[in-house]
């Protein structure tokens, strides 16, 4: 080959080697995955043990309320032994039968009550909510005698149904005001002898027809006050017992 062939071959080949080394870049590291995975491990735990450091924290504060929560319990099983122990003597204390405490007569929310000078025993409503006490009666009429006021009026008995009738000074009159009127209604009050369980005194009771009431007779706290101590709960604690020789008129005493 000739000198000249050679040279255009050279000058021809060189712009390829020369265009070669401008088209490719110089060769760069290729990550290693193995470093990824590492850092992505990491990762998971790091949030692993936040998410575990929560857990425990929030078990923790559960597990403080529940020994609060039992701490309670203990206390109130506790208490509950203790009553449960002292509970008849206690309920004995409470409520006992017939008897006095602190110089008081315990009587139920209903008694059979003796009224001297009538000589009649009625069931009576022993009612604390009431201020006044009030005897059921008919045909009520006022009137004087020996300048004196007196009233007439009849009682039912509680047993036959008999129409008693029954005449009585007036200690006093109460004014009423009724419902359908401006004008007070005058009250005749009377005095009595009553006899429940170991109180024997004399009361005073208002007589007005009380035919749409449940009970004869109706003892308020004027008798009931430094007396006597109501059990609603129960009924017909303090049987009365008629002395021998017991005056029968305790209701004309002025």
């Amino acid at each position: 080959m000739s000198f000249c062939k050679k040279l255009i071959l050279v000058v021809s080949v060189t712009p390829v080697l020369l265009g070669g080394c401008a088209v490719f870049d110089p060769v760069e590291a290729l990550p290693d995955s193995r470093l990824d995975q590492l850092v992505s491990g990491m990762d998971k735990c790091l949030a692993n043990q936040a998410e575990a450091s929560v857990q425990l924290r929030s078990q923790g504060q559960l597990l403080k309320s529940q020994s609060e929560q039992l701490a309670v319990l203990g206390m109130q099983l506790g208490a509950e032994r203790e009553l449960e122990q002292t509970g008849k003597h206690a309920a004995a204390i409470a409520c006992p039968k017939a008897e006095k405490v602190f110089n008081k007569q315990v009587v139920g929310y209903r008694e059979k009550v003796w009224l001297s000078g009538l000589e009649l025993a009625l069931t009576a409503r022993m009612d604390t909510g009431t201020s006044s006490s009030s005897l059921d009666a008919r045909n009520i009429e006022q009137f004087e005698r020996d300048g004196k006021r007196w009233v007439r009026f009849e009682l039912i008995h509680p047993e036959t149904a008999e129409l008693l009738r029954f005449e009585r000074k007036i200690k006093r009159t109460v004014g009423v005001s009724s419902s359908d009127s401006v004008n007070k209604e005058r009250r005749p009050v009377i005095k009595l002898g009553l006899l429940v369980g170991l109180i024997n005194q004399t009361a005073e009771f208002t007589l007005y027809d009380r035919i749409h009431k449940t009970y004869q007779l109706t003892v308020g706290r004027d008798i009931l006050q430094d007396v006597m101590v109501v059990d609603v709960s129960e009924n017909y604690l303090a049987p009365y017992t008629l002395a021998e020789g017991q005056a029968e008129d305790g209701g004309d005493t002025p």
